[in-house]
């Protein structure tokens, strides 16, 4: 929900909380000042009806069709010389109970003592709150709709700068140097301290990135450079007179040199991943890629004496760079040919939804999830460097693409869904792979 709406929301929450007790109180306060003007009016009808009663005047005149009671009594003065009186009655005309208000009032005259009683009907509370209820619910209606619009309007107002900022941020690219993070104009201070706040921060993300990517091609390069000249130091020595022993010292020596090669260059991959350097607009046919990465590994599959089962639908069109394509591929064939048994089994699946590639082999002697995590690796093979299925989740992840990795009844499986909902290939589109035996399920 946008922070507009939730203000709103709130504002009109405010109100329906306070509105009912706003009514009660003004009810209250209505009826008690009603009640009160009233009482003194008619004590005001009393008072004159005791100046006639000193003057001598008939009262017939005056007392006649108002409800008003004179008559002399019998007793001493009371104490409380005018009493009021609150009480429901029943209205006989009308035959319904109304709220009524009886004033007495007690004066000397001469010798005598006489009794004024004067009464009239008043409105009760719950007429009050009936004519108020309307009234609210209309204001209530009003002040809703008026929020909402001045709320949109001030939105375009002050709001505005913020969305344009929003805007500008979006389109900012970290890796063009020659672009600089302009934010829109604003007089709002709270506006203005979040842009150079996010202007300072993106010069240090700039910064910062340009940084780590020139101390990775660094690296690299100044690697590769001592490890060439190692590697052809050892195939020179490798060449003169050395015994057996020697000779095996300086395989080893080389496997371990390829190895930290291998290393570097996939650190590096890493790298270029995590900083979105392999962005793309192109468009590949994946099941073409998938077939040529097969048949590179046919010598490989041929030693081990591992049988290919292959279901690959035709026209599978992906917006990937062609050579994280190639990688993510190689290194899952790599995988399921390096972890497999000799004469082992390997099944490859790809529709227009997910890639899948199964493998017979032991069970992971690590959790499958924990294998996706850098120089994470079972012991089945000490040639791995722990960084293969860590750049297959790595290029999932900036094409946005998922991966699970599965192990069940002797069969490990990793699955690339491409972001689809999952479906069943169509078994009249395969593309089958020269060489290999071809498996429709």
């Amino acid at each position: 929900m946008k922070l507009l709406n939730k203000i709103t929301v709130w504002f009109i929450g405010v109100i329906f909380l306070v509105t009912p007790i706003t009514m009660v109180i003004s009810r209250n306060n209505i009826k008690k000042h009603l009640d009160k003007a009233e009482e003194q009016r008619m004590r005001a009808v009393n008072d004159h009806v005791y100046e006639q009663l000193l003057t001598g005047v008939k009262l017939d005149h005056y007392t006649h069709g108002r409800p008003i009671e004179v008559s002399l009594f019998q007793g001493p003065m009371p104490a409380e010389r005018v009493q009021t009186v609150k009480e429901v009655a029943r209205n006989e005309d009308l035959a319904q109970n109304e709220c009524r208000i009886s004033v007495t009032s007690y004066y000397q005259v001469g010798k005598q003592i006489y009794k004024v009683s004067s009464y009239n009907y008043v409105l009760k509370s719950e007429e009050i709150f009936a004519g108020m209820l309307s009234t609210v619910v209309w204001k209530m209606l009003l002040i809703i709709l008026c929020v909402g619009l001045t709320a949109r309007l001030l939105s375009r107002i002050i709001l505005e700068p913020f969305y344009r900022g929003l805007k500008i941020i979006k389109h900012f690219d970290v890796k063009r140097s020659d672009q600089k993070l302009q934010l829109a104009h604003t007089t709002t201070t709270e506006f203005k301290e979040l842009n150079d706040f996010i202007e300072s921060m993106a010069q240090k993300a700039r910064a910062d990135y340009a940084a780590i990517k020139e101390f990775s091609e660094n690296a690299s390069h100044e690697l590769q450079t001592p490890l060439a000249v190692v590697r052809s130091k050892l195939d020179l020595l490798s060449q003169t007179s050395i015994d057996d022993k020697q000779a095996q010292l300086i395989g080893d020596m080389q496997a371990s040199i390829e190895r930290l090669s291998h290393i570097n260059r996939s650190l590096v991959l890493l790298t270029k991943l995590e900083n979105h350097e392999y962005a793309t607009s192109e468009s590949i046919k994946f099941c073409a890629i998938t077939k040529r990465v097969i048949s590179t590994y046919e010598d490989w599959v041929k030693m081990k004496e591992i049988d290919i089962s292959t279901n690959l639908d035709k026209n599978i069109v992906l917006n990937i760079h062609p050579a994280l394509a190639e990688i993510l591929l190689s290194n899952l064939f790599s995988n399921a040919i390096r972890y497999n048994l000799e004469g082992g089994k390997i099944k490859v699946e790809l529709n227009k939804y997910n890639f899948i590639i199964s493998n017979t082999g032991n069970p992971p002697e690590l959790p499958t999830a924990e294998l996706f995590r850098r120089f994470k690796k079972g012991n089945q093979s000490g040639e791995s460097t722990g960084l293969g299925l860590a750049i297959v989740k790595q290029i999932c992840t900036v094409n946005d693409f998922s991966v699970t990795y599965n192990y069940e009844d002797g069969w490990h499986q990793v699955k690339v869904v491409f972001g689809l909902p999952e479906a069943k290939p169509a078994a009249e589109k395969l593309c089958p792979v020269p060489g290999t035996k071809l498996a429709v399920s």
